[in-house]
């Protein structure tokens, strides 16, 4: 079974991870701090790997349902190419797996606190540093596709985007410069190449505020009831089409 999910995440990786359904959370405390989590949706793998004819192997193994929560103390030292800042920052973060392979539900979370909003920018590059360094290490230590040590190496939309979190106000803005060059990100046109036939990468973003929204601005901009939830999806085509569409500015 391990080798068969192993061959699973390396065909995602090598079809430039279209299978893939991110959703960040923020939530932010009086004070400034929080917590931000990265929750990486790859149920389509299961299916994926029926589809690979790994149905019958499915069957026969053992159906038991895995929610393990694991604290990041010890296990940020075997996570390579990670700076000493970066894995001090890690150790303090938990990650938690959820797989029914019956349901067909895989999902992995990468929790961290922080405690100024500052920082938030800097855990989504980490978050996604880990998830990638895990995946590649897995990858050297086991057969893989030819020619997947020659595929882009991989970005994402947040690199686009700069972050400004000061008291009670929140806004993300597309970087103009960075994105001038965005056709020369081969990861990214990959995805938006794999999207045409059905593999769209989509992203969510949630930010649970300490009270009430004053102001909620942004085309994909959705607020709660009580105002005190944001919600922002977008996907692939969103990113290239409209990425002024992936921006907003929360008062609160």
């Amino acid at each position: 079974m391990k080798k068969l999910f192993l061959a699973v995440l390396t065909g995602c990786t090598f079809f430039l991870a279209g299978c893939f359904e991110t959703t960040q959370e923020i939530t932010l405390n009086e004070d400034g701090s929080g917590t931000f989590s990265n929750t990486n949706d790859m149920s389509a793998l299961i299916g994926l790997a029926k589809q690979m004819g790994g149905g019958a192997e499915m069957e026969k193994a053992p159906q038991q349902i895995i929610d393990s929560t694991i604290s990041m103390q010890n296990g940020a030292d075997s996570i390579p190419n990670l700076t000493p800042e970066e894995r001090e920052v890690a150790r303090a973060g938990s990650l938690n797996i959820k797989m029914n392979l019956k349901e067909e539900n895989f999902l992995t979370k990468l929790t961290f606190p922080f405690s100024s909003a500052s920082q938030i920018a800097s855990l989504q590059k980490l978050s996604d540093k880990i998830m990638a360094e895990t995946l590649k290490d897995q990858m050297g230590k086991n057969e893989s596709p030819a020619g997947l040590d020659q595929m882009p190496e991989q970005s994402s939309f947040d690199d686009y985007f700069t972050l400004d979190f000061s008291n009670g106000e929140l806004t993300k803005k597309v970087n103009k410069d960075k994105y001038a060059d965005v056709e020369k990100d081969e990861y990214l046109k990959g995805v938006k190449q794999a999207s045409a036939m059905g593999l769209v990468m989509k992203a969510n973003y949630i930010i649970n505020l300490p009270r009430p929204a004053t102001k909620a601005e942004g085309k994909n901009v959705k607020l709660s009831d009580d105002k005190k939830t944001i919600t922002i999806s977008a996907d692939i085509n969103d990113f290239f089409e409209d990425p002024a569409s992936m921006e907003f500015k929360i008062k609160y």
